[in-house]
């Protein structure tokens, strides 16, 4: 039967482009052809309302698309009738334009289909596309588009799109903060922008003011830049031209935002009294100094202004170090109330929490200057390995496993619920919203609205985390599956991926493509067990 219809449906195509049985004239913005208005009534409700009622269409047959190529009209007719999917780079955007007026939602949902799917952005076509998915709202990919165009930024400061920037457009490439590109490029586009249009002299102070003048080569700045016409009649500019030749600092040894933006990872990696491994923005590995005591396995840490405190563990379940990242030297802190082991860290109203664990449910606090910890509230079960997020004054307990102890047997179960302590009302409620899978080890990395997380079973999981007046809101986002080290292992996401780090490397997550990517990370210097990783 279905064959049937594809023949019927070809018949009918192939007697409308013979001019056979047509009624209406067809008159494209570069061609003209016939059709037939029950078949075009029967194909969109745009053509019946147009055919039915008493305008000028009806009454003369001659249907006027002025917005429509003559091509397009054709391919939009033989995608419905052949079934087959015409869309490609050069005619997605004018086959939606066409298919929205007609109402054709089909057709619009092949060209948003090859936008997501199929859309190959390149250093020669993203700074269009980019002004393309604006200008519809595809914000997502147009994002895509920018970062495309901002990698690739020494091309596109050789092309004359540069000129043609709008100034909101170049504001919006030059107030990136994660740019991989060299901040010398960056510096490249805006005096050619600036060259080539009428800027005042206010614009001119603000376009420098968004680039990082500290990480652009010296003696491009001296050579080029300096004595250019732009800097010589801005006395701003040229004061901060001054201030940055003028230091007597070093230069720094970043040469692009992506790298002097991102904050050292310290990772929770254990051997003996060796706590912490710094993996800085450079991506090199430094060490740390020893603690003053071995707290044993499964410690749990968090950071406070420049300091790290690292809390409980499998020996001194009590103890508390403190590593000033500043001085680099250790502290030794308060004792806490309980044993904590296998719990979670966090901060938040700059005070430092430690909530549950293996042997107790009890949440503790304490501020960087107070001499003791305080038992605040309680879980109202053991949670083991669960990962926190701050949101606000409230600190959201996810995953993990729930520790019962029925009898002498210890039975562990893993769990999706998200609880929520209240660090003012001091509280503990269960959010409605669960995690989309259950865990035993979950480890995060968070930069709010967005929550990444990854459990020891291989679920990579993205969380939408938003505090509307008070009322927590959290909303799952797709599961992707990428195997990791059984528990001991930390996160963090960097420039749209994760980075996870083990004992023995670091491995990438490419959230996108969703699957693992190869990578030339240098290994970690010692091969502890990990039990967390954290920034500043």
């Amino acid at each position: 039967m279905e064959e049937i219809q594809i023949q019927l449906l070809q018949n009918i195509h192939q007697e409308m482009t013979n001019g056979s049985f047509s009624d209406i004239q067809v008159i494209c913005n570069d061609g003209t052809t016939t059709g037939c208005r029950l078949v075009l009534a029967a194909l969109s409700p745009y053509f019946r309302a147009m055919f039915a009622s008493g305008m000028t269409e009806s009454r003369t047959g001659v249907l006027k698309l002025p917005s429509v190529s003559l091509s397009e009209y054709q391919d939009i007719l033989k995608m419905y009738f052949f079934k087959i999917n015409l869309i490609n780079e050069e005619n997605c955007m004018h086959i939606f334009d066409a298919a929205e007026m007609m109402q054709l939602d089909p057709i619009k949902n092949l060209c948003i289909i090859y936008l997501n799917q199929s859309l190959d952005l390149t250093p020669e076509n993203c700074f269009n596309w980019w002004r393309n998915l604006k200008l519809y709202n595809f914000l997502d990919l147009s994002k895509q588009a920018l970062s495309c165009l901002t990698d690739n930024l020494a091309h596109f400061v050789k092309t004359e799109h540069v000129i043609h920037l709008s100034k909101g457009e170049l504001f919006e490439i030059i107030s990136e903060d994660n740019l991989t590109c060299k901040e010398d490029d960056i510096l490249k586009v805006a005096m050619k922008w600036i060259e080539h249009n009428n800027t005042e002299q206010e614009d001119v102070q603000s376009i420098f003011e968004n680039v990082q003048l500290d990480i652009v080569d010296r003696q491009f700045l001296v050579n080029e830049v300096a004595f250019s016409k732009i800097v010589l009649e801005n006395s701003a500019v040229r004061e901060m031209m001054q201030h940055v030749l003028c230091s007597a600092l070093p230069q720094l040894t970043y040469t692009t935002r992506f790298l002097a933006n991102q904050p050292d990872v310290f990772v929770l990696n254990h051997t003996d009294k060796l706590l912490l491994s710094c993996f800085t923005s450079e991506e090199k590995w430094e060490d740390v100094p020893p603690a003053p005591v071995d707290p044993g396995q499964y410690y749990s840490a968090a950071s406070l202004d420049d300091k790290i405190h690292i809390t409980g563990g499998g020996k001194q379940g009590k103890c508390t170090l403190v590593y000033d990242t500043i001085k680099k030297l250790w502290n030794i802190g308060p004792n806490l109330n309980h044993a904590h082991f296998c719990h979670c860290t966090a901060t938040a109203s700059s005070k430092v929490y430690v909530i549950s664990g293996w042997d107790t449910s009890t949440i503790e606090e304490k501020s960087g200057s107070e001499a003791q910890w305080q038992v605040v509230g309680d879980l109202g079960l053991n949670k083991v390995l669960a990962f926190p997020v701050t949101v606000g004054e409230n600190i959201l307990v996810m995953g993990g496993q729930v520790n019962y102890k029925p009898s002498i047997q210890v039975h562990v179960h893993p769990s999706d619920p998200i609880q929520c302590f209240n660090t003012s009302t001091r509280s503990v409620t269960k959010l409605d919203t669960k995690l989309p899978c259950t865990s035993y080890s979950l480890r995060g990395s968070v930069h709010l609205p967005d929550v990444y997380l990854l459990d020891s079973n291989g679920k990579v999981m993205h969380i939408h985390v938003t505090d509307r007046n008070g009322e927590i809101h959290v909303q799952n986002k797709p599961v992707a599956n990428w195997k990791v080290s059984k528990n001991k292992f930390g996160i963090v996401h960097r420039h749209g991926n994760l980075l996870c780090f083990t004992k023995d490397k670091i491995r990438k997550f490419n959230l996108t493509e969703g699957k693992e990517e190869d990578n030339s990370f240098p290994k970690p210097p010692r091969s502890g067990y990990v039990y967390n990783v954290l920034t500043l």
